[in-house]
C-alpha cells in the first residue's frame, strides 16, 4: 500500500510540468498575433508663417507606423494652431489647434516629407 501510493504521489510530481507546459502552449495557441508595422523615419520641416525657423525646433522627430504619422515635440505646445501638409503632395493632413508632447495623424497615403507650420 506504501508503495502503491509512493508512486502515484510521485507521478503527480512528474505529470504537473506536463500539464503546466501543455497549458502553456495552448494558451500561447489561442491568442492572436498582431503584425507590427516597423516605425519608418520621416523628414518634417517647421515653418513659421512664411518662412523656416532655425532657432528652437531645427528638427521635428517624427515617423510613420500603421498608418499613422507621430510627430513629437521636445516640449509642450499650448493652444497653438498647427498645419501639417504632406510635401510631396501639397495636401493638408491635418490642421488645428494643438495640446501635447505628440501630434498623431491618420494618414490615408504615407508620403517621406512633411511640413509644420504654427499659424
Amino acid at each position: 500500500m506504501k508503495a502503491l501510493s509512493f508512486v502515484l504521489f510521485s507521478g503527480l510530481f512528474i505529470m504537473q510540468p506536463l500539464c503546466i507546459s501543455l497549458n502553456a502552449s495552448a494558451e500561447s495557441a489561442s491568442v492572436p498575433t498582431e503584425k507590427k508595422e516597423i516605425k519608418r523615419p520621416i523628414n518634417i520641416h517647421l515653418l513659421k508663417g512664411n518662412g523656416s525657423v532655425r532657432s528652437i525646433y531645427p528638427i521635428i522627430p517624427g515617423y510613420i507606423q500603421d498608418n499613422q504619422l507621430y510627430i513629437c515635440f521636445e516640449t509642450s505646445i499650448d493652444n497653438q494652431c498647427l498645419v501639417v501638409k504632406d510635401a510631396g503632395f501639397g495636401e493638408i493632413v491635418y490642421s488645428g489647434t494643438f495640446i501635447g508632447n505628440t501630434l498623431v495623424v491618420a494618414l490615408a497615403n504615407s508620403g517621406e516629407s512633411y511640413t509644420v507650420e504654427f499659424v
